[in-house]
């Protein structure tokens, strides 16, 4: 009796120290890198931005308007290539966060549906706020034509929320993500032990995104360790980086710990 009771204990004590899933992660500006979209993905990313401006009838990548290149579009750096890997079988599911930076929100999201809609299967579909089994799903951010994409009833194109969208059940169909500027809530600087009250901020809101079905993410977060391990450990969906072989490499040893 003495020893089963013991391997109980033993076994309650593994399940509750068993490591928490490990976050979703995000190559924030990901066309800065040298191999855009293809570096995120071989280090197991699940999800990349890439900012657009609509120039023309073409959707163009960059940060600043002094950035465009006709050859650096949204189409050549991450549609194309998304339709090879879908072709080969070599592509898993993931999310596209799309950030309009021109004033036309409508005309660069409508310019966005169309091109998607170039790549049948590729790109999920939502009908009625319901996702269809395609391995891409796109987040619109920025200057977001709110109105215009709810009033979609078939969409590829979905919101990415903010604070007033956080935990509300039956959204995830338009908001399935929740960013959120990190300064807005927090003072932690990214060093050394991230306040309790603050940490606790933290846990509750992953914990309304979690429990509403939806992804929640900082921006303008720093960029360090120590704020990576307050957000894995609140329970944080999804944690954006520059650093991406850094990012990695501290999920990956934080796993096997």
């Amino acid at each position: 009796m003495k020893s089963l009771v013991l391997l109980l204990f033993v076994l309650g004590q593994t399940a509750s120290e068993s490591p928490a899933t490990p976050p979703g992660l995000h190559a924030h500006n990901d066309y800065y890198h040298k191999k855009p979209l293809i570096e995120a993905l071989e280090l197991g990313f699940d999800s990349v931005e890439a900012d657009v401006f609509l120039s023309k009838d073409d959707l163009l990548i960059g940060h600043f308007s002094v950035e465009l290149r006709p050859e650096r579009s949204l189409k050549k750096l991450y549609l194309e290539p998304l339709a090879k890997m879908h072709e080969t079988k070599t592509l898993k599911p993931m999310w596209l966060l799309v950030d309009i930076k021109s004033a036309d929100g409508v005309a660069a999201a409508k310019l966005l549906s169309k091109q998607l809609a170039e790549f049948p299967g590729l790109f999920c579909r939502w009908d009625n706020d319901a996702p269809d089994k395609a391995p891409v799903k796109v987040i619109l951010s920025g200057n977001m034509p709110i109105a215009w994409v709810k009033a979609q009833t078939s969409r590829q194109i979905c919101l990415d929320g903010r604070e007033p969208d956080l935990g509300i059940a039956g959204k995830t169909g338009v908001t399935p993500w929740v960013s959120e500027p990190w300064t807005k809530h927090f003072t932690f600087k990214g060093k050394g032990e991230m306040p309790a009250d603050q940490k606790e901020k933290l846990k509750a809101m992953a914990s309304k995104a979690e429990a509403a079905g939806q992804q929640l993410r900082f921006w303008g977060a720093p960029d360090t360790p120590d704020t990576w391990k307050a957000q894995k450990d609140a329970g944080v969906q999804r944690v954006g980086t520059d650093k991406l072989s850094d990012l990695k490499k501290f999920v990956d040893k934080k796993g096997a710990e």
